[in-house]
């Protein structure tokens, strides 16, 4: 085998892991903290999900803005609205222009046509503004220009939320800008492809909204403020019934805009999905194994206590089964809590603005988290609508976690239990069976039939037995044993004289490995390999075969490929597969030369 400097083996090593993990490793090199440290969750957590976090504000700040300037925010008794004051008017589209702003600067820093520190800048202080001076104009306009007859409608509230919108946008991309200052991660945000399409099509959402607002005003004659609750109900299929269209035109786009409505929210849904899926999860995962592992390697470097190869490698397989163990519980119970908190705060909130009972409250909120919507309680007054608005639109990536949480929780129960039921079969009936067919023996066979079997035996021998069983079980013989025997090269009598007999060799060993990898490509991406197999990958062919079986701490050291949550069949696949290339090229090469 030819041996690689240590420069093309790291960059080998670094290639296979891209290829194999269950997570872009570029999020992880990113961050300025050991995975193995409690800052390491911390940052990353800044660094990948602030900004997602604020790509779905902004926009939907700015479809709830939007409704504070059409809708007027002052109506009389009778629902009749009057005419916002000039003053109050023209500082709230400021506002809105500067939010406007502010969020296509930072969608051109998602899409990588702005840098880093510019759009920072801009943002923080765009947001800052847009809602310092929305804050003076709703409190204003409250001490000054709300008589007693007078009240507020959904249009006030709107900007009321919208004031905290933005200042959540601002406080995000604060936090970010400082972990960046603090040189915890360099000059961009730590995002994938999947979590930047977030942004694209929250954006898409947010101008069907306000598109949708803007249509269903005209054809239910309704204010644009309560179609946008409308399109709300609407799109998030809660159906609430509170306000309906009437006319043909109107339930005819109804439908056509719910649909298209569904399907853009079901692209997001995807998308939170595959970000939790193909990011947070695996990468919390790999530093809780980081933990463990660190702990147990110092541990046994401090101690100067040696482990057998087969012992550090059951080490790193429990570090990993505990650690998956624990995470599953812990993504259990925070989704739940998160989930219960924003249930019971949603409940509050109705509480003191619809004036139902708080248990009313918590009926309705549950019915809308589950889309049902019966229609029996649904929200009346300015400050419910506008609440309404922004809390069932903040519920779509929420219950997306709780689906995918639980639902993978419940399949891994399911799995287990499926086999666990199987095995105490298996072990209860076992008896039942084995009686069984020793008394179907006794009865089916006569003496004369038995004579002649044992004489059929004698004849062939016990050799021929063993040669069944190995007829039977070769090919799984050569695939799994780490210590196979060579098979005899199936050449023609003039081969030899053609064909070099270590090229033979070693074809013959390019065979197995071939036989090996068809029996991988059919493995489950999370099926685990053994100990043997993972010794026959080190020690037939691969470059590493010296280093880590020599190494007794190799399996719990940081040169471990089980510290990583990958795909194994992948990666010993790629890995096989790498070092036979370079292995058929060097004997093309040599036979060359020789010829």
């Amino acid at each position: 085998m030819v041996r690689k400097n240590s420069s093309d083996a790291e960059r080998e090593y670094k290639r296979l892991l891209d290829e194999s993990l269950s997570f872009n490793r570029d999020k992880v090199i990113i961050l300025n903290a050991e995975p193995s440290s409690r800052s390491f969750v911390i940052w990353f957590i800044i660094s990948s999900y602030f900004p997602v976090i604020t790509a779905c504000l902004g926009p939907i700040s700015n479809t709830i803005a939007v409704a504070g300037i059409v809708g007027k925010w002052r109506a009389d008794a009778a629902g009749k609205t009057h005419p916002d004051p000039k003053g109050v008017y023209a500082v709230n589209v400021v506002s809105l222009a500067l939010g406007c702003v502010s969020n296509f600067v930072l969608l051109l820093h998602f899409s990588k046509r702005v840098g880093y520190i510019r759009a920072q800048l801009t943002n923080i202080v765009g947001w800052t503004l847009a809602g310092g001076l929305l804050l003076a104009d709703v409190i204003v306009c409250s001490q000054r220009d709300f008589p007693p007859n007078l009240q507020r409608t959904v249009g006030f509230w709107y900007a009321s939320f919208t004031v905290l919108l933005y200042f959540g946008s601002t406080v995000l991309l604060s936090i970010h800008y400082c972990g960046y200052k603090a040189g915890k991660y360099p000059a961009k945000f730590n995002l994938t492809d999947s979590e930047r399409n977030v942004m694209i099509f929250t954006f898409v959402l947010s101008i069907w909204f306000i598109w949708g607002s803007a249509m269903f005003s005209k054809l239910i004659e309704i204010s644009f403020d309560e179609a946008l609750y409308f399109c709300t109900v609407s799109i998030l299929t809660i159906g609430l019934g509170d306000i309906v269209p009437l006319s043909v035109s109107a339930k005819i786009m109804t439908l056509v805009y719910s649909m298209s409505g569904v399907i853009i929210l079901g692209l997001i849904v995807a998308l939170t999905r595959s970000i939790l899926q193909s990011s947070s999860g695996p990468i919390l995962f790999f530093n809780r194994v980081e933990t463990a592992r660190t702990k147990v390697y110092e541990k046994l470097i401090a101690s100067g206590e040696q482990l057998e190869g087969r012992e550090a490698f059951e080490v790193i397989k429990n570090i990993r089964k505990v650690s998956v163990q624990r995470q599953k519980r812990w993504s259990v119970l925070s989704t739940l809590v998160i989930f219960i908190a924003f249930w019971l705060l949603g409940a509050l909130v109705f509480h003191f603005a619809e004036r139902w009972n708080y248990f009313n409250c918590l009926y309705f909120c549950f019915l809308c988290l589950i889309t049902i919507g019966f229609g029996d309680y649904a929200p009346k007054t300015g400050c419910g609508r506008a609440f309404f608005v922004i809390w069932a639109i903040c519920a779509v990536p929420l219950m997306t976690a709780i689906i995918n949480t639980v639902g993978e929780t419940l399949h891994s129960m399911s799995s287990n239990l499926e086999i666990n039921i199987a095995k105490s079969s298996a072990l209860l009936l076992s008896p039942v069976f084995s009686m069984f067919d020793k008394i179907c023996s006794f009865c089916s066979n006569s003496p004369k039939e038995t004579q002649m079997d044992h004489s059929v035996a004698d004849e062939h021998g016990p050799q021929s037995a063993s040669e069944s069983q190995a007829e039977g079980n070769g090919e799984l013989l050569s695939i799994h044993s780490p210590e196979r025997p060579p098979s005899k090269p199936d050449f023609d009598s003039g081969s030899d004289s053609s064909i070099d007999s270590k090229i033979a060799t070693k074809l013959k060993d390019y065979l197995q490995v071939i036989k090996w990898l068809r029996e991988l490509s059919h493995r489950k991406p999370d099926s685990k390999l053994d100990f043997d197999e993972w010794a026959r990958l080190f020690s037939s062919i691969s470059d590493d075969g010296d280093r880590t079986l020599g190494d007794p701490h190799f399996w719990v050291s940081e040169d471990s490929p089980l510290r990583y949550p990958i795909d194994e069949p992948r990666y010993v696949m790629h890995n096989l597969l790498i070092n036979l290339e370079n292995d058929i090229e060097r004997l093309v090469r040599k036979n060359s030369d020789e010829a």
